[in-house]
């Protein structure tokens, strides 16, 4: 399939190359969520992410409206993130477009604990499933990272971050231009002591775990004519950490983890209203493991992606249609295997007065295990300042390599060839008003959550099952120099064949900033979680006490530096995410920030 794409694309070329040339234009060929669906998205803007008090990516996320997370013991362990009762393998991470899920471990999660955000311009975290546009584990929703790409030609910005735990971390971004071409390169460098991973209390933990982080990266576009453009985005990881085998206090287990991410992705601009683009992308992971329990042990996974897109705009309506081929590999002792995945899929939207109707289809042929496809539909109706919206989508996260062909274990069989695709039907209505100084939204869901792979006496099977149903609302109110925010979810499951673990009934936040003028402003901020069931070591249901934390900060803002300052946990807290892990204690960390020409 990728040598068709790559045939269309020349010959697209080849014709664009004879036209006369236009002014200089910006080509759209992408996928916009909001434009194509209807579903709700959160937004994580440069200055958070520039002002924030660690590069750390995971603790912009983690401070996010509707998500739930859960850490294995402070920075640079594993961190997982839950949407709307889905559970943490079923969120799909893109870098610029390109998917970085990490096909090495188990189900194919991706870990952000040592993904850095000096060179991310911003966010944007999508509510529900998006599997028409980004395929295979985006079944409970997509948090799409976009890169600087040279917006500020000649600007230089450093950041220096430090705090408890012997945490320091810095990065220098370089924004350059030449001609026609511009970019960003960026280098962070992250380290703390850290602390114990398991929690003191269960285990009278008390030794540090520490944290090391190095990341490179270069995200570029080359505008080479008025109608032809490209980005090229290099990126390199290097994050090691110390961690606990569970139960052991003192183990000194280590991991390194390599991550490296190569895309070219071109666009052409066909005439005013239509365009296309061919990404050609790479993601490999590499992690390597010192422990008590396994011995030492490498695991890699590699995803090859190649993607034709071709967008159409008309006077009230949008059309995106793609087709896509994603090769998956993962080597290890237990296993060494790949497969192909290809993809067609074609989403629209069109637009009659205050009405807006949507709608999509995605076929996807897997080289092991068959076809399947996904959909999606929805209407909205904006009369004014408020905006109702019904929607309906379908999402699927094919099983991973290890799911598929893991050895047996003492005996035990692990992998299965036969296991199909998880599955979501999910439903939302939602009403979002903005008007004047007020935000509102308040959303209904339920995501039917089918053919769940669980492992059992037998293996992997196809036979988890549940319902994940309930409301999640915000609103936001700013008044002269305050504002106050606040978010609400509720939810409940039905038809659990296992129990759904660590994932609370009822969470939320209230939060409160003064702005004593345009370039200060102080903040705090209250997060309550309801308790949650995991299991203990012996594989017995427990129930992690509900918890409350709260967190102040402070920012200043120069013409070209800024200062931060944020406590958080400040009443020192000692309560678990997940069970056996430990959470930052009260902690203290600074800014500070300042730009060059």
């Amino acid at each position: 399939m990728s040598h068709w794409c790559l045939l269309l694309v020349v010959l697209l070329l080849s014709s664009t190359l004879r036209a006369e040339e236009l002014e200089l234009i910006r080509v759209t060929s992408q996928k916009d969520v909001n434009i194509f669906t209807f579903a709700e998205t959160i937004q994580i803007d440069d200055y958070l992410l520039e002002t924030s008090p660690t590069s750390l990516i995971s603790s912009s996320l983690q401070a996010t409206e509707g998500l739930v997370s859960s850490q294995n013991g402070g920075p640079g362990g594993r961190v997982s993130f839950f949407i709307r009762g889905t559970e943490s393998r079923h969120v799909s991470f893109t870098l610029d477009g390109l998917k970085i899920n990490d096909p090495s471990n188990t189900d194919r999660q991706f870990d952000s604990a040592f993904m850095t955000s000096a060179f991310i311009k911003g966010v944007l975290l999508h509510k529900g499933p998006q599997a028409v546009l980004f395929g295979s584990d985006a079944m409970g929703g997509t948090v799409e990272m976009i890169t600087r790409k040279g917006e500020s030609p000649g600007q230089t910005r450093f950041s220096l971050n430090g705090g408890s735990f012997g945490t320091i971390d810095s990065s220098l971004s370089r924004d350059w231009s030449s001609g026609s071409n511009r970019g960003t390169f960026t280098v962070t460098r992250f380290h703390t002591d850290g602390i114990s991973r398991l929690n003191r209390k269960r285990f009278k933990a008390k030794e540090k775990d520490s944290a090391d982080i190095t990341q490179l990266t270069s995200s570029s576009n080359h505008q080479w004519q008025s109608r032809v453009e490209s980005d090229l985005l290099v990126s390199y990881l290097r994050g090691k950490n110390e961690f606990d085998t569970f139960g052991m206090d003192d183990s000194y287990d280590r991991s390194a983890n390599d991550q490296l991410v190569l895309q070219q992705k071109t666009r052409f601009k066909l005439s005013e209203s239509s365009s296309v683009s061919l990404r050609n992308g790479y993601t490999g992971h590499r992690r390597f493991i010192k422990s008590l329990s396994v011995g030492n042990e490498t695991y890699q996974g590699d995803l090859l992606q190649h993607e034709f897109l071709y967008r159409r705009s008309f006077e009230e309506s949008e059309v995106l249609a793609g087709l896509a081929t994603d090769r998956e590999g993962s080597e290890s002792t237990a296993v060494d295997q790949s497969f192909l995945l290809h993809s067609v899929f074609l989403q629209g939207s069109q637009q009659v007065r205050s009405l807006k109707f949507q709608a999509g289809a995605r076929l996807d042929g897997h080289s092991r295990y068959g076809g399947f496809g996904t959909g999606s539909t929805g209407v909205s109706f904006a009369p004014g300042p408020d905006t109702f919206s019904l929607q309906y989508s379908q999402g699927y996260k094919a099983p991973s390599l290890y799911q598929l062909y893991g050895p047996p274990i003492f005996g035990t069989p692990l992998g299965n060839e036969k296991l199909r695709p998880e599955r979501n039907n999910s439903w939302e209505v939602s009403w979002r008003r903005e008007f004047q100084k007020v935000g509102t939204s308040v959303t209904l869901f339920q995501n039917q959550l089918t053919n769940l792979i669980t492992f059992s006496n037998l293996g992997y099977l196809n036979q988890g099952k549940f319902t994940s149903q309930g409301v999640d609302g915000s609103v936001k109110f700013r008044q002269d120099a305050w504002e106050v925010s606040s978010t609400f979810t509720h939810q409940k499951f039905i038809d659990e064949r296992s129990p759904v673990l660590r994932r609370p009934l009822n969470y939320g936040s209230v939060a409160l900033a003064w702005f004593y003028d345009e370039s200060l402003e102080s903040s705090i901020r209250y997060r309550f979680f309801d308790s949650r069931k995991d299991l203990d070591l012996t594989g017995k249901m427990v129930k992690l006490s509900g918890f409350e934390a709260v967190e102040v900060g402070m920012k200043k803002t120069f013409a070209d530096t800024d200062l931060g300052v944020q406590v958080l946990n400040i009443f020192n807290r000692d309560y678990e995410e997940l069970y056996g892990y430990s959470v930052m204690p009260r902690s203290v960390f600074l800014h500070f920030g300042r730009k060059f020409q």
